[in-house]
């Protein structure tokens, strides 16, 4: 496709496509990203649930009966 595109105005497309892949991939990356920051954020909070709702027997271990 590019090659059939004369001159000077290749050179031009070919950079304009690499940087939408570029922008493309980007924002691939940042939703990945954001969706890693957010599963992190629900196992912090569901690691203070279960530390704040439970009591801990002398053994170290948590009581699921009280």
């Amino acid at each position: 496709m590019i090659g059939s595109v004369g001159g000077s105005g290749a050179l031009g497309l070919a950079t304009a496509f690499m940087k939408q892949v570029t922008a493309t991939q980007d924002i691939e990356v940042a939703v990945i990203k954001k969706g890693q920051d957010i599963e992190k954020a629900q196992g912090d909070s569901a690691l203070k649930l279960i530390d704040s709702a439970s009591s801990v027997t002398g053994t170290g271990r948590i009581d699921l009966y009280a």
